[in-house]
């Protein structure tokens, strides 16, 4: 007070003061506020028995995670740690794809489909018992939780029901089977790289042998990993059966939102309902080659990753095409990458030149694939005239076309092109199977009038149209960016609409997330659905942690989270430097037994 400075003799740093209390205390009232908001009814249920034992003020507080809370300190890093949410497993139902493909036995499929539909009802009936427990104040949000159960149950059995009386559903099914194990087996095929040999051709380091389906000996190490669905990812499929087949059914207009944690497997939930949206498309019309799904990632993050693991399953299904032209037609399956300039070419002659120039030495690969999606072959410049898995070709006494064809021999695709578009003129020409793109590039609608293609515009003429709309992450379209893409979904939705004297027929829009609130009203934001026609999926039940299809695992670490506040700091610019350099210097300082365990 005086304006002398404070001595570092006078201070106390990291201190904290403890109450303790034999008995233990008890946790502090709800203050459940009045509200009707969903969300927070459904997180007061869900986290009932989650309590608070104090508040801090200037700083946090921590407590005992015992049974009985026999001390409260205060806390400077306040820390949580969330165990994660993991797939569960259903005992006596193994869900093997190659089981469910042609080359099992299809009484078998529906039967272990029906298992798990009655142990769905069986936990259901369990949630039942629990209700009539709980405080009446639950009483309402408990029974929206439990119809939720019911109707994603209605949904899994109407699609098994499907599935056993429909002849063309079960052939669409099978296939998507069998394209989802391949897409499995070669995604995670090792990287093969090129060498030059004694001639001064190039070779492969260690060539591999391609997985055989029924051999599970050529599956490789993780053979007893592969092969196997997950059950959330296959009662999201099963509850979508009917829609993609039947395009006047009522489910056709609900938004399904699969939220599941990073890492769950997601993508492998709507990969699956691609390729039999794929599979039955061309079962209803063989003729039909149009654009059938459009994938959405949000603004810069698509990853090559991503689109080489889409690439494979299309990859797969092209190969089932070409071996049963049949039931799925001449037509090829293919898949575009519809992205900025930046990324990859807009032009053919731009393709060309960055060919020309990758082939010559020079110059940055704009082409995004960088090894075989089938085989694992690499694919991209390696030296100077040697660009395996890339070529140009020759359209005209005056013209070249680009395309990719893997060099390996021993691949599937080493004879005809690989099924891959990255350029956007060829994709206006050719309108792939599958369009993944960023919500960005939509924007170029208005000013790329032969982008209608890719909707089944021919000549002004409404000839197809996609049936599927898939977004992913659906919680980074948020702000300003939702509020545009909110407008363009207006028009894509026009452009994906089918009339016919009975009505009109919409696509399917499916959306995923691993972090979300308030998801009925940002679909309603973003897509114009009525709030009630949002389905969350998995539907939550009574506790947090366990939805039945997914489920808390307590033995192990998951995730901590721990608070800054830095009160003293000038910025949070100055609070998150300094925090992150000393983050940093600690994993350095860090005693480790090998240097392999030091992980920054």
């Amino acid at each position: 007070s005086n304006g002398t400075a404070v001595k570092d003799d006078d201070c106390f740093f990291q201190t904290k003061f403890v109450l303790y209390s034999e008995k233990g205390f008890l946790p502090l009232s709800d203050g459940q506020r009045i509200t009707q908001d969903e969300d927070y009814l459904s997180n007061q249920l869900l986290y009932r028995d989650v309590h608070n034992y104090a508040i801090g003020h200037g700083t946090a507080a921590d407590w005992d995670d015992g049974e009985t809370v026999t001390w409260i300190s205060t806390a400077t890093f306040p820390k949580y740690d969330i165990k994660p949410i993991v797939p569960s497993v259903i005992k006596g139902v193994s869900l093997e794809m190659l089981k469910m493909s042609p080359y099992g036995n299809f009484a078998d499929t529906v039967s272990e489909l029906r298992q798990m539909c009655e142990k769905y009802r069986e936990w259901i009936n369990d949630l039942c018992v629990l209700e009539r427990t709980l405080d009446s104040k639950y009483e309402d949000t408990a029974h929206r939780h439990i119809e939720n159960c019911n109707e994603c149950l209605a949904r899994m059995e109407k699609g098994v029901d499907l599935l056993e009386q429909n002849e063309t559903v079960r052939i669409a099914f099978q296939y998507m089977n069998l394209a989802m194990l391949q897409q499995q087996l070669h995604y995670n095929m090792p990287l093969q790289r090129w060498e030059n040999d004694e001639n001064h051709d190039i070779k492969l380091v260690s060539p591999v042998q391609l997985p055989v389906v029924t051999d599970r000996e050529t599956w490789g190490e993780n053979k007893e990993k592969y092969g196997k669905w997950r059950p959330f990812q296959l009662a999201f499929v099963l509850m979508n059966l009917r829609s993609m087949y039947d395009r006047d059914c009522d489910e056709r207009s609900i938004v399904d939102l699969i939220w599941f944690p990073t890492g769950g497997g997601k993508t492998e939930a709507y990969l699956g309902l691609s390729a039999y949206t794929i599979f039955i498309r061309r079962l209803l019309n063989k003729d039909d080659k149009g654009t059938a799904i459009l994938m959405r990632y949000t603004l810069r993050l698509l990853t090559a990753q991503q689109y080489e693991r889409a690439s494979a399953m299309i990859c797969a299904c092209d190969l089932l095409r070409k071996e049963h032209e049949d039931l799925f037609g001449k037509n090829r399956i293919t898949i575009g990458l519809w992205v900025g300039g930046t990324t990859t070419p807009n032009s053919v002659k731009d393709a060309v030149k960055a060919y020309e120039k990758l082939y010559n030495g020079d110059g940055s690969n704009p082409f995004v694939m960088l090894k075989c999606p089938w085989c694992g072959a690499q694919m991209g410049p390696i030296q100077k005239g040697r660009v395996p898995g890339y070529r140009k070709y020759r359209t005209s006494a005056r013209s070249f076309d680009f395309a990719f064809r893997c060099s390996n021999s021993r691949c599937d695709y080493s004879k005809e092109d690989l099924p891959l578009f990255v350029v956007d003129e060829t994709i206006y020409e050719k309108t792939p199977t599958l369009l993944l793109g960023t919500v960005d590039k939509f924007a170029m609608l208005p000013f790329r009038p032969q982008a209608q293609s890719v909707f089944g515009f021919e000549d002004g003429e409404k000839k197809t149209s996609p049936d599927l709309i898939i977004q992913d992450e659906l919680h980074l379209i948020s702000g300003p960016l939702g509020s545009m893409v909110g407008h363009y979904e207006t028009l894509i939705n026009e452009l994906c609409t089918i009339r016919t004297s009975s009505g009109e027929i919409h696509p399917k829009i499916i959306a995923s997330t691993a972090t979300i609130s308030r998801a009925k009203e940002q679909c309603h934001a973003l897509y114009g659905c009525e709030r009630g026609k949002v389905f969350q999926f998995p539907p939550s039940g009574l506790n947090a942690g366990n939805s039945f299809f997914a489920e808390e695992d307590r033995s192990q670490n998951g995730r901590r989270y721990v608070g800054i506040l830095a009160t003293g700091s000038s910025s949070d610019a100055t609070t998150a430097i300094r925090l992150f350099a000393s983050l940093l210097y600690g994993a350095k300082a860090m005693k480790v037994e090998k240097e392999s365990d030091r992980d920054p």
